[in-house]
């Protein structure tokens, strides 16, 4: 079975997993960085056989999902973000009318591309924004789709070559995808992964110009806290607003307070500061979906989706056939029982993934420096190295202070 997430939301390319749809979409104001040669490894530290891994928990389950914060990023030459945004509506046309073919070329990270100084800086401020009182030290794992993706690709026999930063804060270990460039772009993308959400989703108004919808969700998985940042492709609305008064009392009266906040931290890419301005909607977790194109000539298998909506806990899903652009009737689907199934039925997996992530943090937290270097060149075990030279820190320093044995 395989689940790698294409480049665009549109059809499979060769390769895995890249960033897709509207969200990529590079702006002149960030240019294309020339790809940085390899780093060398520093010191190995462990080296892991999948297959002998010892497995503690035999079949560990998501548990107790909760939405906690969420952002979009402007399109612009300068990084900000929307707390707490919200993603495209679904908003089909009244007649499916043929669409050109994708011709933009994408960013392969777009959280990177934005503020290459901290990529995951912006997830934590919108948490402390929307949650001032969020216990960020009773979490253990801090991660996105790619970076536990890869891991679980790695232990159901799926993997392709990977490399990723590991930070420790407290007792908080950080996943931190790391591409050999912050603003490495995607280029000669085919299909209508970008074409399609532009027809058939929309932007509210109170966060138009925005180009990606990034969500944390919080959950338990085999007794360990994980914080997960992924982007999102759209919500579908309720038939009447699904913004209560109570809720937007709340965000007026953070926004009343906050305004717009500037951070101190310039990003080394672009050499501005973060800025977040307290607008948009919460949307219910139960309301989002991650789109897939296909030719109708193309039959796609559910399973190569499943993966991703289960690590991201997506709800819902969109896969749209087409003939050569031509769209017809696609509509939203609810796939929560198929992920709860395939949950069910790939148990001695997840026991692997489980103990793979809990190899990973007993490592960092007994390095020298807690500072590690996690990647698989695509055959043999997974090798976790020091990072050499200086240590690249997930966040900036005045965050550690909601970490209380910092």
């Amino acid at each position: 079975m395989s689940f790698w997430r294409g480049p665009s939301r549109g059809e499979q390319r060769p390769g895995p997993l890249f960033r897709r749809g509207r969200a990529g979409q590079r702006h002149a104001a960030f240019a294309a960085a020339s790809l940085e040669p390899p780093r060398p490894f520093g010191p190995a530290l462990d080296n892991i056989d999948i297959k002998s891994l010892l497995i503690e928990e035999d079949s560990p389950k998501i548990e107790n999902v909760t939405y906690v914060a969420s952002y979009n990023w402007l399109d612009g030459a300068h990084p900000v973000i929307l707390v707490p945004g919200s993603p495209p509506a679904w908003t089909p046309p009244s007649e499916d009318t043929q669409l050109t073919p994708d011709s933009q070329d994408v960013f392969r990270d777009i959280n990177a591309a934005r503020y290459a100084a901290y990529p995951m800086e912006p997830a934590i401020r919108s948490i402390l924004a929307l949650e001032p009182d969020f216990d960020l030290q009773a979490v253990d794992v801090m991660g996105c789709g790619s970076t536990m993706g890869n891991l679980l690709r790695l232990v159901s026999s799926q993997g392709r070559p990977f490399r990723f930063d590991v930070d420790l804060i407290g007792e908080t270990v950080f996943f931190v995808r790391h591409e050999s460039s912050p603003a490495e772009l995607i280029k000669d993308l085919r299909g209508y992964g970008h074409t399609f959400p532009e027809m058939y989703t929309t932007w509210n108004s109170d966060v138009g110009q925005s180009c990606s919808h990034q969500r944390i969700v919080q959950y338990e998985f085999g007794g360990l806290r994980f914080l997960i940042r992924s982007e999102t492709d759209g919500y579908v609305k309720e038939p009447t607003s699904s913004r209560s008064s109570s809720t937007t009392k709340s965000l007026s009266s953070t926004s009343d307070m906050l305004g717009t906040m500037s951070m101190g931290n310039v990003g080394p890419s672009t050499g501005q500061k973060l800025l977040l301005k307290i607008q948009g909607d919460k949307i219910p977790q139960d309301r989002i979906f991650d789109i897939k194109t296909r030719s109708e000539h193309v039959v796609f298998d559910l399973n190569e989706i499943i993966p991703r909506l289960w690590i991201n806990q997506t709800p819902r899903f969109l896969l749209a056939y087409h003939s050569y652009g031509l769209f017809r009737n696609p509509s939203v689907k609810d796939v929560r029982q198929d992920v709860l199934a395939w949950q069910d039925s790939n148990s001695t997996t997840l026991g692997r993934f489980h103990a793979l992530i809990k190899r990973i943090l007993d490592v960092v937290r007994d390095s020298v420096n807690q500072q590690i270097e996690v990647s698989w060149d695509g055959q043999g075990p997974l090798l976790i190295t020091e990072q050499i030279g200086e240590g690249r820190r997930v966040l900036p320093p005045d965050l550690y202070c909601h970490w209380e044995n910092i």
